[in-house]
C-alpha cells in the first residue's frame, strides 16, 4: 500500500509540473510492440525468456509528458525443464505517466512510471492438476528512446520493469512501432 501512495504522489507531482509547459503535441497515439521478457520466479529457477505482444494507447498531454495504457499478452512461454513448467503472460495491463524529453525533431527520450496488473498461467504438462493462474499488481517503470520514421510514424526501443513483487520479477527489452493520430 505504501508503494501505491508513493507512486501516485510522484505521478501527481509530474502532472502538475508538466501541465504548465506549453502543449505543442496533444495527439493521441497507438503502438504495437514486441517485448522479450525475462522471468525470475523464486519457485521456478532457470526459466527461459518469453515473448510478449504489447499494444499501447497514449495521449500526449504536452510536449513533455503523456498518459498511457498498455495491454500485454504472451506470444510464447517461459519454461523450465526440471520439472517441465510453462509460464505465459495472459491479458495483463499497465497504466503509466510518461515524462519525455525532446532531443531533436526526430528523437526523444522517455521514462514510464505507473502500475502493471500481471496475470499469468502456469502449466505442468506431466500433471495438469498443478496448472494454475496467478495475478498481482506492482509498481512498474521503464526507460526508452523514440525515433521518428516518417511524419506520423515512429519507432521505440525501451526497457521495462513490468512486475516485481513477492518473488516474481518480470522485465524486458521492447521494440515497437507507433502512429500519431
Amino acid at each position: 500500500m505504501k508503494s501505491h501512495i508513493v507512486a501516485l504522489s510522484v505521478a501527481l507531482a509530474c502532472t502538475g509540473a508538466f501541465a504548465q509547459s506549453k502543449s505543442k503535441d496533444d495527439s493521441t497515439y497507438m503502438e504495437l510492440g514486441y517485448n522479450s521478457g525475462q522471468y525470475n520466479i523464486t519457485e521456478l529457477p532457470g526459466l527461459s525468456n518469453a515473448n510478449h505482444l504489447l499494444i499501447t494507447l497514449g495521449k500526449n498531454m504536452s510536449q513533455n509528458y503523456a498518459l498511457e495504457g498498455v495491454y500485454a499478452n504472451g506470444m510464447s512461454d517461459a519454461s523450465t525443464t526440471s520439472p517441465t513448467v510453462n509460464v505465459r503472460l495472459a491479458s495483463s495491463y499497465g497504466l503509466y505517466v510518461k515524462p519525455k524529453m525532446v532531443l531533436s525533431d526526430a528523437v526523444e527520450l522517455f521514462a514510464r512510471v505507473g502500475y502493471f496488473n500481471f496475470k499469468a498461467n502456469s502449466t505442468v504438462p506431466s500433471d495438469t492438476t498443478q496448472n494454475q493462474s496467478v495475478s498481482g499488481t506492482s509498481l512498474s517503470y521503464g526507460l526508452g528512446a523514440s525515433m521518428k520514421i516518417v511524419n506520423n510514424i515512429y519507432g521505440n526501443l525501451d526497457w521495462m520493469q513490468m512486475y516485481k513483487k513477492e518473488g516474481t520479477d518480470i522485465k524486458g527489452m521492447g521494440l515497437s512501432i507507433g502512429y500519431k493520430f
